[in-house]
């Protein structure tokens, strides 16, 4: 999936301007893509369409800690964890957003759940929000789609 995303990324200057379902998959498979990473990147590109998660103001405008039930958890491991906790606490992704990438981590087959498509999956948020990243956390999370990831 971090192919799929990094190629959705570079040819579309945000979410809206996207292919939307069939179209999106005929054209990543043209591209060369597998069935799963497009499956996936669909998912997650129709989610973020459509999903009102992202806009609950009282979500966003909270001062509460963020508690992992015992499924995250055990799911998400410290590092990915320690991932949201960052980009939340440095203003990189709202409440919001954070729960988005939590949302889609833990529909993700368990051993799949890994540091790098927590970063993807934040990019793909916040790309599709148009969200502007301190230059230092924008480097780290595109590192990720280039290969080069160094924030671990």
């Amino acid at each position: 999936m971090i192919d799929v995303v990094a190629f959705l990324i570079e040819n579309f200057p945000d979410i809206h301007e996207c292919p939307k379902g069939q179209d999106l998959g005929y054209m990543l498979e043209n591209a060369g893509f597998d069935d799963e990473d497009i499956g996936e990147a669909i998912m997650c590109v129709e989610l973020l369409n459509e999903s009102p998660i992202l806009e609950s103001q009282n979500l966003n405008s909270s001062q509460a800690l963020r508690v992992y039930h015992d499924g995250e958890a055990d799911a998400l491991s410290a590092e990915i964890r320690g991932l949201l906790h960052f980009l939340h606490e440095s203003g990189a992704l709202n409440a919001s957003q954070r729960e988005f990438v939590v949302h889609a981590l833990m529909h993700l087959p368990y051993d799949e759940m890994t540091l790098d498509k927590a970063k993807v999956l934040a990019l793909l948020v916040l790309w599709a929000h148009r969200s502007e990243l301190p230059v230092l956390i924008g480097d780290e999370l595109m590192a990720v789609l280039h290969g080069k990831g160094v924030m671990q």
